[in-house]
This record gives C-alpha cells, structure tokens and sequence, in this order.
C-alpha cells in the first residue's frame, strides 16, 4: 500500500514535533493494560480496608497452629506453609492478615497474566488482555480476589500450569513444569479436582497439535506423572509432622466431601450466584453465549474441545455444594479464558475502548457501593481479648476470630456444622471435660440465639446449647466468659463447673460456695464438677480468671462481619 506524502510543515510545527508522541496504535497497545491496573488500583482499598472474613480468620488460625506444630489436619492445610512466619509479625492478627492479602494479589496477578496468555493464545493479544479485564471486574473476584484463603493460591498454580501447556513447547522440560504446579495445586486443595474437564480438553489440543503421535501422548503422560509424584512427595513432607484430629484425617475429608460438597437438589448459595451473574453483566452475557459461539466457530475440532473445557467449570454451580462468592475466584479464572471464543466478535462491534470502559465503570461502581468496613471493630475485638486474659486462652466461635487463641470447636460453616451434628467432631460439653475452655464470642448468630434467647438453636447439639447456657455469662460485647450470675436472695443452688480454674467474686456482698463465705473481690478456685453456692443478702456474681479487669471503654455494636 502506498502512502500518502506527508504535507509540508513550518519551522514551529517542525520545533514542536521534536517530542514524539505516541502513535493512535501504540495508545491503544497500552490501553487494555492501563485498564487492567486502574481496575486493580482500585481492588486495592478493598485489599487494605475490607473486613476480614470468617473465611479468613479460620485460614489465619490454621496457619497459627502450624506455626505452633499443632496444625492437626492434612488436606486443605498446605497454604499455611507459606505463611508461618506471618504469626511471629509484630501487630494484630488483622493487620497480619491484610498482608498476607498482598501475596493474594499478587497470585491474582499471575492469573490474570495467564488468562491474557492463554486466551491470546486461542485469538489475540487484545482479546486476551480483554478477556482478563472480564474476570478481574466481575464482583466476586473484584472483593475477593485477594482474600486470605487457598483459592487465589491454587488458582495461580492451574492456571500457571494451564499457560505451561497451551503456550509452551510440549517438551518434556516444560512438562514436569506444568505437573509440579498441577501436584502443588492438588495439595492446597483437594477441589482442584473440578478443573479436570479444562486439562482434558487441554490435552487433546495439544496431543491433535502434535500429530496425535505416540511420542506426544507419552509427553503428556510425563506431566501427569511429575503432577501425582509431586503430590505424593509433599503429602508425606506436610503430614510428617501432623497427627491427625477426630474429624480431621485425609480419609475423613474426602469422604465428607464426596458426601456433602456435591449436590443437584441443594444450592446454598443460589442467592449470592444470582447477585454476581446481576452485578457482573457484561461476564454474565458473555460466558452463557459462549457455547453458541464455541459450537459455530470456524476452528479446528481440537481448539473448540478445548476451548469448551475452559467453559466447563461454569457448570460447577449447579452441582458443587460450596459456590460462595469466593469459589468464584478459582471457577471463573478457566471460564474467562473461553471468553476468546466470542470476544473478537464483540470487539469488532464494540471496539476495544468502550468496552475497557466498561469493565473500569463496572469496578468503579463495585468500589462505590461497598459498605462501611467494621475491621476496625475487628481490631479491637481481637485486642480487647488480649487485653482481658493477657495470655491466650481457648474458646469457642464461629470462625476463629481471636488469632492467636485456640478455637476449641470445629468452623461453623454449613458444611461443618452439618459434620458436627453427625458426630464428626468432639461436641462442645466433651471438649470442655478435656480442656479449659473459659471464653466464647459471640460472632454469629448461632451463638446469639444460644446466648441471648430461649430458644431451640438447630444448629447445636442440645447438651451443647444447655452448656452455653448454663456456663458463659456476658462480659464485654461479644465476649462471654465462664461463670454465674447469683441473684439476691437466692438459697443454696447446685451448679455444674464445667470450665475448671479461678474465679473472682463480683457484688455489694459476700457469696457461700461449699459452705464458706467469700468476699467481693475474692479469689477462689473451682474445680469440675457439682459445686454448692448462694448470694444470701445481695446479687453477686463469680467470673473466671484472677481478677479479669474489665474493659473502660464500650463494646463496638455490631455487625463485625460484611456479608457477600
């Protein structure tokens, strides 16, 4: 093509034309990755500032124990080997745990970076940086695509092993490469497993590719190979030092989840998928138009296998049982990928910057609407606590909020409350006749109905809920420390001590307990078991602990969460 002569121009223009300036095509080169750290420079204050998770609090708690050498669960507690340095920190737990997000954001980094590879792979550069600028603004990896949990980590090692064989020479090097990654995922979670149909359709691309020839078949053999040896090898390394809980064994958990986490009837979080399919439009018509556009396409059979296998996990969240908004982390990253099936045509109706807009708009909007965040609450919760026992003590809750403390019930999430009830894990009242347990926080509302009401909690075992009842009184907030409340007057009672140890008398007057008389501001110990008490001339109380100081200032009201 001949071009046109350039007209003639005067000495000033000549003068100012010295500092070049980009052309329309290099600004475009760099519009979709300005797009993309925009989107990210705004995911930021969420990494900061954003309320800490029970997700994350309890991933936080495993990762204390295995800094301890307590750690008593095999499966799903790989991560905590990355981060056992982060406990011995100077600061509170959240601030620990906010920087541990900033490693999350940096594992969301590689999966964006692999999107954009592997989606331009199948069509362009445009199209695969267009593709991650989709995943990146959809709502749920916009709030929690950073958060402390294994999904981010896992989804970096698939998607980094995905990259390896799509975009890599399929030699035996870059095999063993894509299988460490494969293994490595497999060990931070067992639900890796859900992105078999993407590897499937992966491999026969590149098995088509290379002439179907044996010698091919045998280079993907070496990764599947490198994958279940790197397994195995950091399995035995990681449990060489775990002695496994009730509840808690590798047998255990995969039975459990092979019982629970599958499900064609149940979907627990219908709700929150239907808010992210409304709140992330622009993925949402794209992702369920992408089949059509797969099965019409004019590619080799090959690349629509495989690019339907990146499709796949979508189907997830119509069997899977556990389709929280952070799931869609790990389940959208393959999924973004199939978006290069359609992303070309949309872009030659589109353009690219109306549609770069778009996605910033849609993060800008998310940013926007984001509620107050309680993490200051969260903060003084947990130092409150250390303030009132000094040294850490067991307790029970919902989700391991207290950091360094040692929850002494299982995660009350659905699923484990579900395996509690069947029996899975220790009840309440059997741990509290092994162990001290003088503290419970009341930080969910399974807890506020069984410390604050009178009615049936379905949630707890009965002979659990009575000892709530009967044994934790309030202190501060959400903290309900072990004791009795006497009222004025009352005769000689019998009560059950189920949490041995010191306990301090409160009131304008003395208490009886086993017949001697106590003072205000006595110090006596009690050990398990029945016990005879009264408050003859006015109400007293009796709180465990050497005289726990109580907390000047008020509780922060709640709520202590945000919800999805």
């Amino acid at each position: 093509m001949t071009s046109l002569p350039a007209p003639a121009m005067d000495a000033g223009a000549t003068a100012r034309s010295a500092s070049p300036r980009p052309s329309p095509l290099a600004a475009e080169r760099w519009l979709l990755p300005a797009a993309l750290v925009l989107v990210l420079a705004l995911q930021l204050p969420l990494v900061l500032h954003r309320a800490i998770n029970w997700d994350e609090f309890w991933h936080y708690n495993l990762t204390v124990l295995a800094a301890q050498g307590q750690l008593d669960q095999p499966l799903q507690t790989f991560f905590t080997r990355f981060f056992m340095w982060v406990p011995g920190l100077p600061g509170n737990p959240v601030d620990h745990i906010v920087l541990i997000r900033l490693f999350m954001l940096g594992c969301e980094v590689v999966v964006l970076a692999c999107i954009a590879a592997i989606a331009g792979r199948f069509s362009d550069r445009n199209t695969g940086l267009l593709c991650a600028l989709a995943y990146l603004s959809s709502i749920f990896v916009f709030q929690h695509g950073t958060s402390f949990r294994y999904d981010p980590q896992a989804t970096a090692l698939l998607m980094g092993s995905l990259w390896v064989l799509v975009c890599r020479p399929a030699t035996a090097r870059w095999m063993v490469l894509a299988g460490v990654l494969g293994g490595l995922a497999a060990m931070i979670t067992i639900k890796s497993v859900l992105y078999a149909p993407v590897f499937a359709g992966v491999f026969w691309l590149r098995w088509n590719e290379n002439g179907r020839t044996r010698a091919a078949l045998g280079r993907l053999a070496i990764m599947v190979l490198a994958a279940a040896i790197t397994f195995a090898a950091v399995y035995l390394w990681h449990t060489s030092t775990i002695v496994e809980a009730p509840g808690s064994g590798a047998g255990d958990l995969v039975r459990a989840s092979g019982e629970k986490m599958f499900s064609l009837t149940e979907h627990l979080y219908l709700l929150h998928n239907l808010k992210g399919a409304i709140f992330s439009p622009v993925m949402t018509l794209l992702a369920l138009a992408c089949p059509f556009a797969i099965a019409l396409a004019k590619r080799p059979a090959a690349e629509r296998a495989a690019l339907a296998g990146f499709w796949l996990p979508l189907t997830t969240l119509g069997f899977y049982h556990n389709t929280a908004p952070y799931f869609h982390v790990f389940m959208l990253a393959p999924v973004a990928v199939s978006l290069a099936a359609i992303m070309p045509a949309v872009m030659r109706r589109y353009d690219v910057k109306p549609l770069a807009a778009t996605f910033v708009l849609l993060a800008a909007m998310l940013l926007w609407r984001e509620g107050e965040s309680p993490i200051g609450k969260q903060r003084e919760i947990i130092a409150t606590a250390s303030q009132i026992f000094g040294e850490p003590v067991s307790y029970f809750d919902s989700s391991a909020m207290l950091g360094q403390f040692r929850k002494a019930n299982p995660f009350m999430t659905p699923w484990g409350v579900h395996r509690y009830l069947r029996g899975e894990f220790p009840s309440m009242t059997a741990t509290m006749e092994r162990q001290v347990v003088p503290l419970v926080v009341e930080n969910d509302p399974l807890f506020t109905q069984a410390l604050r009401t009178r009615e049936d909690v379905n949630g707890l075992l009965p002979q659990d809920l009575a000892a709530l009842r009967e044994t934790y009184i309030p202190f501060w907030g959400p903290l309900w420390i072990a004791g009795f409340d006497l009222p004025a007057g009352s005769g000689e009672q019998t009560v059950l001590v189920r949490v041995p140890g010191p306990y301090t008398v409160h009131g304008d007057a003395g208490v009886i307990v086993n017949g001697m008389t106590y003072q205000s501001g006595s110090v006596l110990t009690l050990e398990r078991g029945m016990h005879r008490m009264a408050a003859p001339d006015a109400a007293a109380r009796l709180v465990w602990g050497d005289r726990l100081a109580q907390p000047a200032q008020a509780a922060p009201a709640e709520p202590y969460f945000m919800g999805f």
